[in-house]
């Protein structure tokens, strides 16, 4: 179970630096979805005071995955691939999943990011409603 404290501790060991080494000072947004641990207020303090271009739980939609690349592209193509063959472990599953973010290309991510204005503004058209 991924309580606050465990989300908290990835943010700051994993999350935090690896933004920091990808990204560095260019802008970013960073946006999640309202599972507990996302909203905890702890996490909430934590994100308002280091993640400079976060949305906060109450900015953005509680399920909206046609608005999330990660959600209306990326996971569909990493388990694709990922999960075509069974793995004997949760080590053989994330080296698996490892390997297909690596394989993932750039060109296809960016323009899945790209689409995002356009989502945007087709959940704003529908009121927030079911849209193709």
């Amino acid at each position: 179970t991924v309580t606050a404290a465990v989300y908290l501790s990835l943010l700051k060991d994993v999350v935090q630096p690896w933004i920091q080494l990808v990204i560095g000072d260019r802008p970013y947004i960073f946006q999640q979805d309202t599972a507990p641990a996302h909203s905890a207020r702890i996490v909430q303090q934590f994100l308002r005071t280091e993640f400079h271009h976060f949305w906060p739980k109450d900015r953005w939609p509680s399920n909206s995955p046609d608005c999330n690349p990660c959600d209306f592209y990326l996971w569909g193509v990493v388990e694709k691939e990922v999960c075509a063959t069974p793995h004997a472990s949760v080590a053989s599953l994330k080296r698996a999943i490892s390997r297909e973010m690596a394989r993932l290309d750039a060109a296809e991510v960016a323009r899945a990011c790209r689409s995002f204005r356009r989502r945007i503004e087709a959940v704003i058209e529908a009121e927030g409603d079911h849209f193709e």
